[in-house]
């Protein structure tokens, strides 16, 4: 399978289910995230819902077979973050490798935040995962920050990398951002 025939739409409420298996195989196998506890169908259904009303949400698909998602999300509560967001990305463990996937699925959430007015991107990875770590380079990540052993999972300390991209001007006072819902009327 190439790059080419890859789709990648809007996440819609029937992906919950693929959501759930991808996510769940990286919380029960890998360091790629800090969850230690798989989430319930219900709270992907209510995550898709809450999150793609307001952040782009994508995923890839060929041939109907789902190959992963992305999506973008608050960084943090607090009203002051609002032109921040915080980026999540996981390819299907048996999607193909090197197939451009990941990279379609950045480039079109990244074109979209940029288009809904968040002027910064942040990813918070595993220092161990040196394939997200040189991802998100490529992307123009750049580090921002190390916390060392911050997080204990599968029996050990694991230091957690702060990466941040600039995707809009933060030389002027910016406008509100779009929500995601509105994209198309604004």
């Amino acid at each position: 399978m190439t790059a080419v025939d890859v789709t990648i739409r809007p996440i819609c409420l029937e992906d919950a289910e693929m959501l759930r298996q991808i996510y769940t195989h990286y919380i029960l196998h890998s360091v790629a995230t800090f969850h230690e506890t798989p989430k319930t169908l219900e709270e992907y259904r209510r995550q898709i819902q809450e999150l793609s009303a307001v952040y782009p949400f994508f995923a890839a698909e060929a041939e109907g077979q789902f190959l992963g998602f992305a999506n973008a999300e608050p960084m943090r509560p607090q009203s002051g973050y609002r032109y921040t967001v915080e980026l999540t990305i996981y390819l299907h463990p048996d999607a193909p490798r090197h197939a451009g996937i990941g990279r379609m699925l950045y480039e079109k959430l990244l074109a979209q935040l940029k288009t809904q007015g968040f002027v910064n991107a942040v990813a918070c990875i595993c220092s161990e995962n040196e394939a997200s770590l040189a991802f998100h380079r490529s992307f123009g990540f750049e580090e921002m920050a190390v916390f060392p052993r911050v997080s204990f999972k599968h029996g050990r300390w694991l230091d957690a990398v702060w990466m941040r991209k600039t995707i809009g001007s933060t030389e002027t006072h910016p406008n509100e951002p779009i929500r995601a819902d509105k994209l198309s009327k604004a």
